[in-house]
């Protein structure tokens, strides 16, 4: 009787083990709840007036991009602190800010400081992000699967789309100095993608009659 009863739990807890890092639920999120706006914030920690401020700039900055009437609905946005949490939810996106969940829209972010509202991915270089900047830039590719379709995410180049991303969150990991010298020394940071994208997408949307629909049907690879 006792074998069977684990055995009735294992077939609860694996499948909810399985698809936990794909729904992001909130029992993974943690103790802290509260309604920022139009969103559902839950965190590990205290949620501060300074996140709570970022949460607000961010929808702001959306909703003035010129893709803010794509919004995607009301996401949900999971503070994991860094640690396992966000070590079991990120999946393949250990390295990064935050990620943004295809089936319900969730935001997971990695470790922010809530003084401060910083979010740090670890890395020695472009290893920071304003909060209100990593939460604009997931949004983002909320209102871009919204107005695209599901696969705009294997579509479109990531360029156009990190690129798009961080035009919309109006800041990014790396500033134009540390950017160009990694660029003259050949480097391949992973950031470099994201700053020459928004550069090139800030560019073309300057143009007289660009549009966000016109950018994505017309955009073409950089040169290698």
């Amino acid at each position: 009787m006792r074998r069977m009863g684990w055995l009735r739990w294992l077939v609860i807890a694996v499948p909810l083990a399985i698809a936990a890092p794909v729904v992001a639920p909130p029992l993974l999120a943690a103790p802290y709840k509260e309604r920022v706006g139009q969103h559902v914030v839950r965190s590990v920690e205290p949620l501060t007036p300074a996140v709570r401020a970022a949460v607000l700039e961010a929808d702001r900055r959306v909703a003035m991009s010129p893709s803010g009437g794509f919004r995607a609905p009301d996401q949900p946005i999971f503070l994991t602190g860094g640690g396992w949490r966000w070590t079991w939810l990120a999946g393949t996106a250990q390295g990064g800010f935050g990620l943004t969940r295809m089936i319900n829209e969730a935001i997971v972010l990695n470790r922010t400081d809530g003084a401060s509202a910083i979010v740090r991915n670890g890395a020695t270089i472009g290893g920071q992000r304003q909060l209100a900047g990593v939460i604009a830039h997931e949004m983002t590719h909320g209102s871009l699967r919204a107005h695209f379709g599901l696969t705009a995410d294997f579509v479109y180049p990531a360029e156009l789309l990190e690129g798009y991303c961080d035009y919309v969150a109006q800041d990014g990991s790396l500033g134009d100095a540390e950017a160009l010298a990694l660029q003259r020394r050949g480097a391949r940071h992973p950031a470099l993608i994201y700053w020459s994208g928004r550069k090139r997408v800030a560019a073309e949307l300057a143009r007289p009659g660009a549009t966000v629909d016109r950018l994505f049907a017309e955009w073409r690879p950089s040169p290698s």
